[in-house]
This record gives C-alpha cells, sequence and structure tokens, in this order.
C-alpha cells in the first residue's frame, strides 16, 4: 500500500514540476547560407527538457537577411560633376534651385561604363534636371544607380534658393565629412547609403580637384521575417534540449520553420533527413523561387547532434 502511495506521489510531482516549468529562450546560433543569407533570432519553448515536439514550441522570431553591397572610392570612380559645391570645414552643402526653375548643384561619384557595362553613381545630393526627370522636381534627390538594382533614389524636399548639407565634418579627423543620406527604402527591403568624403582642406567652393578621397557605400538588405504570427513549425523531428541549447538529431533529425502549402517558404534549420546530405543541410527555401541559399555540411559523420543553438 506505501509503495502504490509512492507511486502516485511521485507521478503527482513530475505533473507538477512539468506543469511549473518556465519558458525558456534560446539564441539562434547565426547560420551563414550561400548567396549572402544569414538566419539569425530567437527561439522560445514551454521550458521542456528532452525531447521536443512543436506544441513544445511556443513562439520564435527569425530573421533571414541577404546583405549586397556597392561600393564607390577614388581608386574605382571620379568626382568630375560636382558642382555648386561649398565647404566651411564643418560641413559640406551642395546648393538647391535658386527658383525652382534653373539647376541648382550636384554632388556624386560615378564609375563610367563601356564594354557593355551600365555607368554606376552614387548621389550624395543632386538639383538638377535629373531630379526633375526622376520625379521630385527641384527639391532634390540623394541616392544611386547601378547596374544590377536600378535607380534607388529618395527625395530630399528641399527649398528652393538655400544650402543643403550633403556631409558632416567627423570629430577627430580633420578635412574627413560623413555624407547625410536619409533612409532610401525601409525594411523589409531595406536600402541605405553611409561613408566619408575628404577634401584637400579648402574652405570656401569647392572643385572636383578638392575632393581627394571618397569611400561610399549603397547598402542593401533584403529581410524575412518568421514569427509564429505567420508561420509554423512545420517539422520537428529528433529535436531535444538539455534547458541549455536546442539539438537536432543526426540521425533522421529535422526542424523546420515557415509556411506550407503548394508554393511554400521556410527556413530549414537543420535536416538530416536527405540521404543526398547525410552530414545535414540547412537553406532558405522562398515560394516560386526555390532555395535561396544553403548550407552543407552540417557536422561531422560522427557527431550525434547538431547545435542549433547557441
Amino acid at each position: 500500500m506505501r509503495f502504490a502511495k509512492l507511486i502516485v506521489l511521485v507521478a503527482m510531482l513530475a505533473v507538477s514540476l512539468a506543469a511549473s516549468a518556465a519558458p525558456i529562450t534560446f539564441t539562434l546560433k547565426p547560420i551563414k547560407l550561400t548567396n549572402g543569407w544569414m538566419v539569425t533570432g530567437t527561439i522560445t519553448t514551454d521550458g521542456t527538457v528532452g525531447v521536443l515536439t512543436t506544441a513544445n514550441i511556443t513562439s520564435w522570431n527569425l530573421k533571414v537577411v541577404q546583405t549586397t553591397d556597392v561600393v564607390w572610392t577614388e581608386k574605382d570612380s571620379n568626382a568630375l560633376n560636382i558642382s555648386g559645391v561649398s565647404t566651411d570645414g564643418k560641413g559640406i552643402f551642395v546648393s538647391t534651385s535658386p527658383d525652382g526653375i534653373q539647376d541648382g548643384g550636384t554632388l556624386y561619384f560615378s564609375r563610367g561604363g563601356g564594354g557593355g557595362t551600365i555607368p554606376t553613381s552614387a548621389y550624395m545630393a543632386d538639383f538638377t534636371q535629373l531630379s526633375v526627370n526622376m520625379g521630385y522636381g527641384y527639391g532634390g534627390l540623394a541616392g544611386w544607380q547601378d547596374e544590377i538594382l536600378g535607380l534607388n533614389f529618395v527625395g530630399l524636399n528641399k527649398k528652393n534658393n538655400t544650402k543643403y548639407r550633403a556631409a558632416s565634418a567627423v570629430v577627430g579627423s580633420p578635412n574627413v565629412f560623413r555624407i547625410n543620406v536619409p533612409k532610401i527604402l525601409p525594411a523589409p527591403y531595406q536600402m541605405t547609403m553611409f561613408g566619408t568624403i575628404t577634401t584637400d582642406g579648402s574652405i570656401g567652393n569647392l572643385i572636383p580637384a578638392n575632393i581627394i578621397a571618397w569611400n561610399i557605400t549603397a547598402h542593401i538588405e533584403d529581410i524575412a521575417t518568421f514569427t509564429e504570427t505567420s508561420t509554423t513549425v512545420m517539422f520537428a523531428t529528433g529535436v531535444s534540449s538539455d534547458g541549455t541549447s536546442i539539438k537536432v538529431d543526426h540521425a533522421a533529425g529535422q526542424f523546420v520553420i515557415g509556411i506550407a502549402g503548394r508554393r511554400p517558404t521556410f527556413v530549414t534549420l537543420a535536416d538530416f533527413t536527405d540521404p543526398n546530405f547525410p552530414n545535414g543541410f540547412a537553406n532558405y527555401y522562398m515560394g516560386n523561387f526555390g532555395i535561396m541559399g544553403e548550407k552543407f555540411p552540417l557536422v561531422g559523420k560522427k557527431v550525434p547532434t547538431y547545435t542549433v543553438t547557441k
């Protein structure tokens, strides 16, 4: 009788401990895929230690980001088209249109075409007919054009007969100015520009010869976000947790989050079910486009599990 009561008490204690388990949030070990894609984020469980099912994985916030940079420097581009540009040593300024009819100034760096290639240019500010042609009037534009992503501009919306601060002096770095370009496009397809311009120290109006160096980057981020509000845990086989990390078994384990259907979109955090990839793979698969980026192998032949989180 006492033995039976002991069994009941142990069972009740186990249930009580399971019920009181606190949720645990794990940070994903960044997965670097091909084509510049990176998977980062967090995964939250209900606190279960041991084998995890889809029900034990309660929330997640994953980001899949592809980063592309286009760079212009004095070594591969020129400043031949600068006009209406001046400096007081604290900033670099570009004159806007005097009256909304005549051209204002322009500050940009260009890499010429030729041999079938398309010219590329990085615009800190332009208040000329180009701005009008791009649909921004004489209020000005900033941004870039390149052979891959085309025209990427943002309106500056500046008044006529003023000076626009296109760059500001970098403290502690004489004659070096950090450019001021508004965000061109917000997430999920985010575009920004940043960098510096170095002058020869001249004060007043600047001509191309006064600008001796530059390093301008057009930064593009294609961002996909996976959360429990819009996606599901599609597969969680051979997945376990020891309370400090989440692991996937080398023997037929699989952990996939995304959207099912005829044209699924998903992130494979780890998959050991494909005989073509016996040591596992991770990937990002998007709808009609298929595999956007992948990584393999994940582990060596004799490693029993793959750790998904840090």
